[in-house]
């Protein structure tokens, strides 16, 4: 996911913020293979139960489908009735999201990413959903609650998990004599062969309107960028790991090895349609975004997993949404049990991914198979992608913690990170990225330390 610039809604009361955020600081680590103490089962009750009465509720989200989604669900439940609103993802979507609910006027539900999820809850603006998740939906995404619970507490249904992973073009590698990289060396060595083979062609895209890509590689080496102590965050975006990362690709961007372009720009578009840029680093979910990008070269892409600075199996997390109920909702029970039904139930992710409109890895495993007879995987040479996200899933490397104001750190990234390439270096954006962030969280009333 994108995520552009825009400016953040100013925070509520400076005190309950606080208040809210020190329990955020005391239990802030979310992780994918381990379940911690922020990860706890979901208090006794039930959606249904709760949701006896028929329930009008809205949902705001940017996901492709909704409108089948949500014809599916209002044709087999007669107790909810749910009306759509299509928004827009990124910073600008949020910053609709945060002016809606400051007014009073927010949706019961809306898609909101892991990584901005903190922010929500610091802000007071999301419900504890923790009662009205019943067991077999708790069971069922057992693994990817603890990237939606904060402070024991839950705040969101999830329903994908986005490992980073690393498209290519299969036939430009075997034409140009390219190894599929399982190491970051053998990676610089692709891009320097194919550099030399073809001038002008890159190996891959290093998006400069999306920090959130590198933020998933530096994870993958290792970093920390924020964590608690006590009642003190500590921000770090220049660790060992962080800066052995963003060496490397300043290497890569220096020698013109990777292009530099936006996200979702013409200027990418018709590179990967020109083979001019022959692959992507992203997660599950960008193998639908793909097929709409590249679409003179259907059939010729395949899936590996990311390579690493020593050859063993890692990821990070790139990406990733959940449902979390807003705190203007009356409905809340019905609200989680819509949210829960879209990510444990085979007819609702079917109508999500039919016609490949998405590749999302579901956070419920049970999904797995349903996700995959459901896509189109033509466009990948019938490269069964789901068992490969999965296998990428389980590497993802614990200990990552959000920190608590991510739309505005986001945000931070984005004017140093649109120089790159243009004289900007990742490590000079990561350096005013931290100063602002760091001076954002003094000013919201917590200690810090960075």
């Amino acid at each position: 996911m994108t995520h552009s610039s825009a400016t953040t809604p100013a925070p509520g009361s400076p005190r309950g913020r606080r208040t809210r955020l020190l329990a955020l600081a005391a239990c802030a680590t979310l992780s994918l293979v381990t379940l911690t103490a922020c990860g706890s089962s979901a208090s006794s009750g039930s959606a249904t139960q709760s949701s006896s009465q028929p329930a009008e509720i809205t949902f705001w989200t940017w996901t492709k489908n909704a409108d089948k989604v949500v014809a599916e669900f209002n044709r087999t439940h007669k107790d909810v009735h749910v009306t759509l609103s299509q928004t827009v993802g990124g910073t600008t979507g949020y910053a609709k999201d945060f002016a809606a609910i400051k007014a009073g006027n927010g949706p019961d539900l809306f898609n909101v990413e892991y990584s901005e999820l903190p922010n929500f809850v610091a802000q007071g603006d999301v419900q504890d959903i923790s009662s009205l998740i019943g067991s077999p939906a708790s069971s069922a995404l057992g693994t990817a609650m603890p990237l939606t619970s904060l402070g024991g507490k839950t705040w969101a249904v999830p329903f994908d998990i986005e490992p980073t992973v690393f498209y290519y073009r299969k036939d430009l590698f075997q034409k140009y004599g390219l190894t599929v990289p399982t190491t970051w060396d053998q990676f610089k060595t692709d891009a320097a062969a194919l550099q030399k083979a073809a001038p002008g062609t890159h190996l891959v895209n290093f998006p400069t309107d999306d920090a959130s890509v590198f933020a998933a590689m530096a994870w993958q080496a290792g970093a920390q960028w924020f964590s608690t102590g006590g009642d003190t965050w500590k921000v770090n975006f220049q660790d060992p790991a962080t800066q052995k990362t963003a060496a490397y690709w300043q290497g890569l961007i220096d020698a013109g090895q990777v292009s530099t372009y936006l996200s979702s720009s013409p200027a990418l578009t018709a590179d990967l349609n020109s083979s001019k840029d022959i692959g992507m680093i992203s997660g599950p979910f960008e193998g639908a975004y793909l097929k709409t990008m590249a679409t003179s070269s259907a059939g010729k892409w395949a899936v590996a997993p990311l390579p690493t600075f020593d050859g063993t199996p890692a990821a990070g997390a790139v990406g990733g949404s959940s449902y979390a109920v807003s705190k203007d909702s009356k409905h809340a029970a019905a609200a989680v049990e819509f949210a829960t039904w879209m990510s444990t139930n085979a007819d609702a992710v079917a109508t999500r991914v039919a016609g490949g409109a998405s590749s999302a890895l579901p956070a419920d495993p049970a999904m797995d198979t349903v996700a995959q007879k459901s896509f189109d995987a033509s466009f990948y040479g019938g490269q069964d992608i789901y068992s490969l996200n999965k296998q990428a899933a389980a590497t993802i490397k614990s200990g990552w913690t959000w920190g608590p104001l991510m739309v505005s750190t986001w945000a931070d990234f984005a004017d140093p990170w649109a120089k790159l390439g243009k004289g900007g270096t990742i490590a000079s954006a990561l350096q005013s990225a931290q100063t602002q962030t760091v001076s954002q969280i003094k000013a919201a009333g917590l200690n810090v330390q960075g």
